[in-house]
């Protein structure tokens, strides 16, 4: 008896080791298939796993390989279908709890008024920005078929050539002047061919001016980050894409992904949440193997109880003439979620030495002289509101040695009640200190969701949804020149009209969204803004719409470069030099 079941234990053995050594097989084929070339293999010495994290992934400073390259033709991907029907966005998390918000909402409310305030129109001089093409973008039935998603979150690249547009949870690209090359696209249809993009939220873009590449990004199921790089130059319909595990360290949800280029790297922040907030964290993507196709690393490192990681994103000459770096590095901006405190960090040599540096405590409240109010809900005609979210910043953008930035909003008083303000800074990162900042408001009038760039003369431009008792939610512009009064903005300008009231998702106070999207053209003059409204009849159960608009300031023009009669093509009789310029 004892003989035979000793045999039957070891044929059972074998059959399990055969079926073993067989799933393994079919997994090492699998997962060969999606890649052009096979991923290296993890670095030696590094065996730990965060919760989602593949296998022989350290949580904080290992490097891994992100899943891909899948290569995708955009010609074969078809618009308007959304497989993602009915997606309801969580509400935002915060670092704080909801009971505690309201706390700080209620505190607000009975803020005195505060004489530093710029109030809106009184600015140095009537608004320098020449308004150039404008047009519609994606509204809330081109988004999402015969459902819809909400917020829309939106974010905007603006290329050499085209503007992509995105929203939850879909794109389009059009050419300058306005005119649709590609129809609203969804995420999940351009990014269904890696398993990883699923269930996908919190829409990003960014350009690369040196290489002429965009990078379309999105969070995907709480547990991943998606994201398709140009597979060419100027490229809109080929891309190759990549997916990697975003729950690494503390995390079983992460929320607020942005991302950044600079010249070494992607840069992607987020908050990671379990259930709470527990700690803010960053991940560097080796971009050089992105837009050649190969195998990419990803390597990622916690901001502790920092929080909102916003990568700066480089424009001009920090990315285009930058030299190679002997150990190359990246800047981002968090915040503690206090309303007034921010840091610079430096991240240099991710794939090497991986040294995270924190720089020292920047107080936008001093440096504006306006103490920050928690946000608080903001009113529409008819008698219904709309949720302001918090004060987490905003995108980092990044030209001249300096960072752009605002916050989501800011609450002030200006003198007749705590309304929601704009709160912008200019961020010497080098220095690490504040080189400008200001904070525009207005008695009875609420603005929120702001976002600022500068172009190649040091001149600012910010864009907000606005909105009153007595108005519908609608999108403004504003700007300063480099040469304005520090702290103050010029006079604003309506981009485009709220048509009705909004009334989409939660109730009364309804969800606008988390952010809007400004950012400038590879020209260096041009801002483009891609803001919210709302729109009657833009679908049947929710009503915004989005916007592009594109202006300037007319003392800021383009510089011509000497090699710009043909130096690139060999022709080198009409050299000229250099004309026009800041």
């Amino acid at each position: 008896m004892i003989k035979n079941l000793a045999l039957i234990l070891t044929l059972l053995l074998l059959v399990l080791s055969l079926a073993y050594s067989s799933a393994r097989s079919i997994q090492d084929k699998t997962t060969s298939s999606t890649a052009l070339k096979p991923a290296p293999a993890a670095p030696a010495g590094i065996n730990g796993s965060g919760p989602g994290g593949p296998s022989g992934f350290s949580a904080d400073g290992g490097v891994f390989q992100a899943n891909g390259p899948t290569r995708v033709d955009l010609r074969d991907v078809r618009t308007g279908v959304f497989p993602d029907l009915n997606v309801v966005i969580p509400p935002p998390d915060m670092p704080i709890s909801r009971a505690e918000a309201e706390r700080l909402r209620q505190k607000a409310m009975l803020m005195p008024p505060d004489s530093d305030i710029q109030i809106a129109t009184s600015g140095p001089s009537a608004l320098g920005l020449a308004l150039d093409a404008s047009f519609e973008a994606i509204d809330a039935g081109e988004c999402c078929g015969g459902s819809t998603n909400t917020p829309p979150d939106p974010e905007l690249a603006v290329g050499k050539n085209h503007v992509i547009p995105v929203v939850n949870v879909a794109f389009k690209i059009f050419e300058k002047d306005g005119t649709e090359v590609l129809g609203a696209t969804s995420f999940a249809a351009f990014m269904n061919a890696d398993p990883n993009c699923t269930s996908v939220f919190d829409p990003n873009v960014a350009y690369d001016e040196a290489e002429d590449r965009n990078n379309p990004g999105i969070a995907a199921g709480d547990t991943h980050s998606c994201i398709a790089v140009s597979a060419n130059p100027g490229d809109i319909n080929n891309w190759n894409l990549y997916s990697f595990p975003t729950l690494q360290g503390c995390g079983t949800f992460f929320d607020y992904p942005h991302i950044g280029v600079g010249p070494d790297f992607i840069i992607m922040g987020s908050n990671q949440f379990n259930p709470s907030f527990c700690e803010g964290r960053v991940w560097a993507m080796d971009k050089a193997a992105m837009y050649a196709g190969n195998a990419a690393s990803v390597v990622t490192k916690s901001t502790g109880n920092d929080g909102t990681g916003m990568p700066a994103n480089y424009h001009g000459d920090d990315i285009t003439a930058a030299a190679p770096e002997a150990t190359p590095a990246q800047w981002f901006m968090t915040e503690v979620f206090d309303g007034c405190t921010h840091n610079v960090w430096t991240w240099t040599d991710p794939f090497g030495a991986n040294t995270l540096t924190k720089g020292a405590n920047l107080n936008l409240c001093a440096a504006s002289g306006v103490a920050a109010g928690f946000p608080v809900s903001w009113p529409q005609s008819g008698g219904s509101s709309i949720q302001a979210n918090d004060w987490r910043g905003q995108s980092s953008e990044l030209r001249d040695g300096f960072i752009y930035m605002t916050n989501q909003t800011i609450s002030c008083n200006p003198g007749s009640g705590t309304v929601d303000c704009v709160r912008w800074a200019k961020i010497d990162p080098v220095a690490n200190s504040i080189a400008d900042a200001g904070v525009l408001g207005s008695n009875g009038e609420y603005r929120t969701f702001a976002n600022a760039v500068s172009n190649s003369c040091g001149d600012m431009a910010v864009g907000y949804s606005k909105g009153s008792s007595s108005t519908f939610p609608s999108t403004y512009v504003t700007g300063r020149l480099s040469t304005d009064p520090a702290g103050t903005l010029q006079a604003e300008t309506l981009l485009k009209a709220g048509g009705g009231a909004f009334t989409c998702f939660d109730g009364s106070p309804y969800r606008w969204g988390d952010y809007t999207g400004m950012t400038i053209d590879p020209d260096g003059v041009t801002f483009w803004y891609l803001g919210q409204y709302s729109k009657p009849g833009a679908h049947a159960s929710c009503d915004w719409s989005t916007y592009i608009g594109s202006f300037t300031f007319d003392g800021c023009t383009a510089a011509e470069s000497v090699f710009a009669d043909g130096f690139e093509s060999g022709n080198t009789a009409n050299w000229s030099a250099t004309v026009g310029g800041p």
